[in-house]
């Protein structure tokens, strides 16, 4: 089905953008584009203490993104989202093409998007299962698969992005499509997205012990109110976590329970 054009696609799930759904053929998108994409604007340009010209690359941008979304599916808006730094927007902005090579870079652009969710989805596939309590040896054993997937997750998104400004955005869509993925609502999706990754600010980078933080919260915020009550009082798990910062499973803290400890810059 189409989408309409007229409102910007939220992309709120994994099923919006799954690539499963929407078969797509790269050698038909590069001919299709020549009829698609319009004539760009000159490039925006800094002149008299100001800049000239954004709001026609972003509209031009935008008007690139509809006809992709109707022909493609809502996934295809976002053409220019693809997780290397030149193709973030406002990269895409200040290297508006000529008009000739424009049915080019769109191409390449929606290529890398695409090609990357597939990347995503195979990395889902392969998650997925292994958060199956069925499938798995007991409460500690789901623990550590969810702490796993976030962490793995949230490598494989910052790994290509070279901006300490741009993880952030990249693992909140991908966090909340892979929770969205697991059968939770969107809006409850978000809200542990958001309360995962509340405390970071612009221009922070991301570092493994962060990973490791944000793994334990959302593996605790996800279970814990699932019932899933003896995760807190598996005493195999060490008590400090990492660098001597109580963790949620500790037994000899008075933090367990899955209580959420005080931890020092944490949210």
């Amino acid at each position: 089905m189409a989408d309409d054009g007229a409102s910007t696609p939220l992309l709120a799930t994994w099923g919006d953008v799954d690539p499963a759904r929407r078969p797509f053929d790269p050698v038909e998108m590069s001919a299709a584009v020549r009829a698609l994409v319009p004539p760009p604007p000159p490039r925006p340009a800094f002149r008299d203490g100001g800049w000239v010209g954004g709001s026609e690359a972003f509209a031009w941008v935008d008007a690139v993104s509809v006809p992709l979304s109707d022909r493609y599916g809502q996934w295809a808006y976002r053409w220019h989202w693809g997780p290397v730094e030149r193709e973030q927007l406002g990269f895409v902005t200040d290297r508006i093409p000529t008009p000739a090579e424009a049915p080019a870079f769109v191409a390449d652009s929606l290529l890398a998007w695409r090609r990357w969710l597939e990347s995503l989805a195979e990395r889902f596939d392969h998650i997925l299962p292994s958060l199956d309590a069925a499938q798995t040896g007991g409460a500690a054993d789901v623990v550590a698969a969810w702490e796993a997937a976030v962490a793995q997750l949230m490598t494989f998104v910052a790994a290509p992005v070279v901006d300490d400004d741009g993880w952030q955005g990249y693992c909140k869509i991908t966090l909340r499509w892979f929770l969205t993925a697991t059968g939770i609502p969107p809006d409850r999706a978000q809200a542990l997205v958001d309360g995962a990754l509340e405390r970071f600010g612009w221009w922070a980078p991301l570092t493994a012990m962060e990973i490791s933080e944000v793994a334990e919260r959302v593996a605790r915020d996800v279970l814990n109110p699932g019932g899933i009550a003896t995760v807190a009082r598996v005493d195999n798990w060490p008590d400090t976590w990492p660098h001597g910062w109580p963790s949620w499973r500790a037994t000899n803290t008075g933090k367990g329970a899955g209580s959420s400890p005080h931890r020092g810059h944490s949210a």
